[in-house]
This record gives structure tokens, sequence and C-alpha cells, in this order.
């Protein structure tokens, strides 16, 4: 073999030969490290088929010898072998990338293929089936006529069924295929056509190329074929497809502008809309605003026709001189017509909301002031009468009477409460800054619910009698919270349940807690709890009466005075409702008056 290498060099169609492989070989390096499509595997196998080939036949044509130029005839039928099949697969699985390519089948194939077809040529010696004895160096020429025999047939007829192959993928794709993507497939199919006409030519008719097959020379076009469509085509490039699909179905209008107003590149939907004429300027008055936006960005609104967009702008700066001027802007058209549509419609929503709001709390304000005066003097009358000022009342009159008057009262403190509670939610009450002594206020207000307490068969115990906690704010909104708090602790306890109060003390705050038997409250219901006209509901808890006013309230006027209103609960154990103010400073000076 080594005498086949002898004087090789001096060849120039082996030069040209290793020219295109090198070509070849640099160009394959470049995709591997850049390019990313389906398919890229069977790719590199057919630029290293086609290399490998191209050696062959370049050291073919530089042989003299018989012998040497059978050898490297022989040497070349794996490439010539591996060529159409890595090309099959590598159309198919670009195409379509059917899983079967991903297989140990697939991986067999194309092993089996180029290997049995370089095992029938290199034993040809022994049974002449690829090239029969007729194969000879004709007088006067330098390459050898080879006659072929039927292992060749088969071979090539094998070797033609992948073609086929691909040649039917290609057709399904241009049936499905979009227009934009046909000259892509043409290339393909192009390639894929070019070395099975040369092949049949030189098979069928004798056809050859300096005395060679000229299915090797065919292939060099194929490579640059190859090479021509990675380095310009960006359709092998799945990255650059889907940005060319996703810039071109876009919903907004995408523009590119140059510095002279003309537009270089634009979307489906830029071209649809009404933003350029039809000799590819933009309408009047829109560079403009693009150049102020881009001085000045700022969210600006465009009116075109019946749409109203909100231009959003990006320089392109030139990658010679980034510093410099830049090339144009790419423009970015979102329609905000719905949007404008939908906040003018909220806004509406919202003005009627609050004018309605307006409406109920004058409403509830009027009607309450104007129930107060009858109220009082119902109540007033019911006292009188009870009192036995206007003569005595009889023992069938009194139960009623005693009714009306309690209702009566229960209406009273129900309108004072949403008169209070107004206040609070227009920030009309003034509250006074006074040294108020909260355990004096505890006592008092369980000594005037204690019959409440009877009635419903609780008892109250002041773990705190006799201490004084002096604290500072407002000695009526501060009784509010407290009278709120032991007559929910009284309504909410179970029969022959236990009020406690108890005063906690820290370096800075004063802690009152009162805490009932009653069933609880489930967690996550603070909202409720403190929220206007709401009460938590349990199954087996006695009925209650009330606005759902007093806690909402209470809370209110405990952060009026910069306090805290919270309460801890388990189902079952009962609830402990905590309030805390500051303890009052002994170095302050006169009270003053906290206005809302």
């Amino acid at each position: 073999m080594r005498q086949c290498f002898e004087g090789v060099l001096a060849d120039p169609v082996l030069y040209g030969a290793a020219g295109i492989c090198v070509l070849a070989a640099a160009v394959l390096i470049w995709m591997l490290r850049t390019q990313r499509f389906n398919g890229k595997a069977f790719f590199s196998l057919t630029f290293i088929g086609i290399i490998w080939t191209l050696l062959c036949v370049g050291l073919e044509a530089a042989s003299t010898s018989f012998s040497c130029q059978v050898l490297w005839a022989t040497m070349a039928w794996p490439g010539n072998a591996l060529v159409p099949v890595a090309w099959c697969f590598f159309v198919l699985a670009y195409l379509d990338n059917p899983a079967w390519l991903g297989t140990w089948k697939a991986r067999a194939i194309l092993f089996a293929v180029p290997a049995a077809s370089f095992a029938l040529a290199a034993t040809n010696p022994w049974h002449g089936l690829v090239y029969t004895d007729g194969s000879v160096i004709p007088e006067g020429r330098e390459h050898i006529d080879f006659m072929h025999g039927p292992g060749f047939y088969t071979i090539i007829a094998s070797l033609y069924s992948f073609v086929m192959a691909a040649m039917i993928g290609l057709a399904r794709a241009f049936l499905r295929a979009r227009r934009a993507a046909w000259p892509m497939l043409t290339m393909l199919a192009l390639i894929t056509l070019t070395p099975l006409t040369a092949n049949a030519s030189y098979v069928v008719l004798g056809f050859t190329v300096f005395g060679l097959d000229p299915t090797a020379f065919m292939f060099t076009l194929g490579i640059l074929g190859f090479s021509w469509l990675l380095a310009t085509n960006k359709t092998m490039d799945m990255v650059a497809v889907g940005q060319s699909i996703l810039f071109d179905t876009m919903s907004e209008p995408v523009i590119f502008i140059d510095r002279q107003g003309d537009i270089t590149l634009m979307n489906t939907a830029a071209r649809r809309s009404e933003l350029h004429t039809g000799s590819g300027r933009l309408v009047s008055g829109v560079l403009d605003m693009i150049r102020q936006i881009d001085s000045a960005p700022e969210a600006l609104h465009l009116e075109i026709g019946d749409r109203v967009f909100e231009p959003r702008v990006q320089q392109v700066e030139s990658p010679l001189d980034p510093s410099g001027p830049v090339l144009g802007w790419s423009v970015t058209f979102i329609d905000i017509t719905d949007r404008l549509a939908i906040n003018a419609a909220l806004q509406a929503a919202l003005e009627k909301a609050d004018e309605a709001s307006r409406a109920k709390d004058e409403f509830i304000s009027v009607v309450s002031h104007e129930m107060r005066t009858p109220l009082t003097s119902l109540k007033g009358g019911l006292a009188l009468a009870l009192s036995g000022h206007l003569g005595d009342v009889g023992d069938k009159a009194r139960p009623p009477l005693e009714i009306a008057h309690r209702n009566a009262a229960r209406l009273a403190r129900l309108v004072d409460n949403i008169l209070l509670a107004q206040k609070l939610e227009i920030e009309a009450l003034v509250l006074e800054d006074d040294r108020v002594d909260l355990g004096k206020l505890l006592a008092e207000s369980f000594e005037e619910n204690a019959m409440f307490a009877v009635e419903r068969s609780v008892r109250l115990v002041n773990s705190c009698a006799g201490h004084h906690a002096v604290i500072r704010g407002d000695a009526f909104a501060i009784r509010q919270i407290v009278d709120n708090l032991v007559s929910n602790a009284i309504k909410f306890s179970n029969e022959h349940g236990i009020v406690e109060g108890r005063l906690h003390f820290s370096d800075q705050r004063v802690r009152l807690s009162i805490k009932d038997s009653g069933r609880g409250i489930p967690e996550g219901m603070e909202a409720m709890v403190f929220g206007r006209f709401a009460q938590v509901a349990g199954s087996g808890q006695r009925s209650t009466q009330g606005s759902g006013l007093g806690l909402h309230i209470s809370n209110q006027l405990a952060k009026r005075m910069s306090g805290n209103l919270s309460y801890e609960s388990k189902m079952g154990a009962g609830t402990t409702f905590h309030v805390e103010f500051g303890r009052a400073d002994e170095e302050r000076g006169e009270p003053a008056r906290l206005a809302g």
C-alpha cells in the first residue's frame, strides 16, 4: 500500500480534492459549534462521508498503477455508502424528526450499509461480483474502465432506495410547507438529485469526469451547496426560524425605521395597519412622535383611525460605532384601545360606587339623626310611665311596657353606634387626651353590666380589682371599648359561664384582657369579627342580638388612640380579647385634644 502514495502529491486533482475537503472540514466544525437544527448528527455524518470519498477519489486520480486505483476505489466505498444513508436520515429528521431515527435500528443501518458495501468491494478478488475481470486500463488512458458485476448493481440499488426515501420526504414537505420555505426545500432537493443523476449517468451511460465516476465531483457541488445553505440561509437555524416566526406572527404592529423615516422592515400586523403609506413611509406625524419618545421616553398615545396605540421605541445602534448616531428605531405599537375603554368604564363605575356610598352614608346619617329625637322622647315616656309618676301601671300593662322600653334602649344604642361609626369613617370624631384609669373603667363596666350578666346566667370576675392602670386617651371612647368587650363576652358565654377581666403591665404598655367562656371563634375570621354590621355565626352558640358594629367601633377607636385590639380563641375553650394602650407619661403637661 505504501507504493500507492508515491508520486500522488504531484497530481493537481488530489490538490483540488484536498482543498475541498479542508473547506468541508472547516464548514463542519463551524456548523457543529454554531448551528442548531434537527438531524444535526446525520448532517455531520454526511460531511464526513463526502470528505472520505473525495480523498479516496483524489488518491485514485493521482495513482497510475492498476492495483492502486483498485485499492482507492475500494476504500471509497464506505464513504460512497454512508453519504446517501446519512443524507436520507438528515432530510427525514430535519423535515419530520420521526422517533425511529433515534432508535438502535437507525444506528444499525448507518453502520451496516457502509460496512456491507465495503466488505463486498474488499472481497471482490475472490468473487468478482463488484468489478469483473473486464476492468482494465485501456490503451492510451490513465484510469481503469471498470466493468460492473451484479454485486455493484445490488449496492447501487440499495443506496438509491435511500435517495428515493429522501425525495419522498421532500415531496411531502413541499405539499405542506409555506411558500417562504420552498427555496430551502428546492436546494435540498437539488443536493439530493444531483449526485443521483451523475451516478446514474455513469452507471447507465458510462459518463465520466477525468475518466472517473463523476458522483464524487457532484458531491463537491453538494459541499458547496451545503456551505452556501449554512452560511446564508437561516432556515437551517431553528432559533432564527423561531425568531422570524415570532416577529411575523405578533399581533402588535412592529416596524424598523431608518434615520430618514423609511420603513426597512415590518411584520404582517404592521402591513395590515394604517401606520404607513403605500410608498413605505410612515403616516404624517408618526416619525416626529417616535423621535419625541426616543428623546423623552414618556407614554404617548397615537390615534390612527378608530384605534389608539402606545408606541414602544427601541434604538438600533450601529455595531461599528455604538456611541455614534443610531441607525434607526424598532417600534412596537401596542393597541390600547380596549384597555382605555375598560379603564374609562371602571372609572365611571368607581365614580358611581363612590356616589352611591356617599348617598348611603348621608342617608344613614340623616335617618339616624332624625330617629334620635323621637327615640329620646319614647324612652323618656316609657321610663316615666314605668316609674309610676304618671300613676300606677297594672300588672298586665307593665311587661309590654318593659319590653318596649328595652327595645327602645336597644334602638337608641344602635342609632348611637351608627352615628359614631359614621364619624369614625369620615374622621370627624374629636377625642380627648386625658389621664384615664383603665382599672376603674373596667370596674364600672362590670358594675353596670351586672344585671345583664345575671339575665344571661354568667358570672363576672374582676381579677384586677383595686389595681390602677393609668393610660392616656379619651375616657368616653375607652369606656365604649370596655363596655363593648364586656357585653360581647357576656352575650357569647355559655350558660353558667365566667367572664374574667385582667390587667397586664409592661414598661410602656397596659393590656386589658376580657375572657369569655363561649364556643370560640374559628380561625381566619378577623375581617368578619372587626367588620361593619358583621357577626360570626356558629352552631351551638346561643342566639345573640346586636348591630355588628361594637367591635368595629372599638377597633377604630383603639387605633385612633394608638391602641391595639386583638383576640385569641380556641374552639370549645372560649375567646380572650386584648386591648393595649400606652402608659401615661408623668412628665407630660396639660391634656391635649386629638382631632381626627
